[in-house]
């Protein structure tokens, strides 16, 4: 039976224990920490700390990482509120074009028509009147437009 030998054991579980431990150093500067701050915490010397994460490339690691993390922030698709918003605004717009052309042809009907028939068809004529200065956003009323109220919402996506 061949034993191991006993040194070899305790270099191997070095090893492990000190790529464990560089890799908690390397984590702990990615998340922001000065490097040499960690060396010391650590009790490794710092300029063993500074040559490792230069001859391993830390740095150039970290800066990718972040920039891709920056790209990730940036939403490349269009949220569920964002396309429900779209939505709605779209069935908006139509409808209001529909109830333009509605009006419009209401009024082409009315012009057609002669002084007694347009007498008989007041309510009516009242009604489609309302519906397209609602459309149309026309007023009767004179309004004042040296004051302007301005309402901003801000979603947080």
């Amino acid at each position: 039976m061949i034993f191991p030998d006993k040194k070899n054991l305790l270099s191997k579980a070095r090893t492990r224990s000190a790529a464990v431990h560089w890799q908690q150093i390397k984590t702990a500067y990615a998340s922001g920490f000065p490097l040499r701050e960690i060396a010391r915490n650590m009790g490794v010397p710092e300029g063993t700390a500074l040559a490792r994460a230069k001859r391993k490339g830390w740095t150039q690691e970290i800066e990718n990482a972040k920039a891709v993390a920056r790209r990730e922030d940036k939403p490349s698709t269009v949220s569920p509120v964002e396309a429900v918003a779209m939505s709605i605004q779209k069935r908006g717009e139509r409808h209001v074009e529909r109830m333009g052309g509605v009006s419009e042809r209401g009024v082409d009907h009315i012009e057609t028509m002669d002084g007694p028939e347009i007498l008989d068809s007041v309510d009516e004529i009242e009604k489609l009147d309302k519906v397209a200065r609602r459309t149309f956003g026309i007023s009767d009323v004179q309004e004042d437009h040296s004051q302007v109220a301005v309402s901003i919402a801000i979603f947080d996506l």
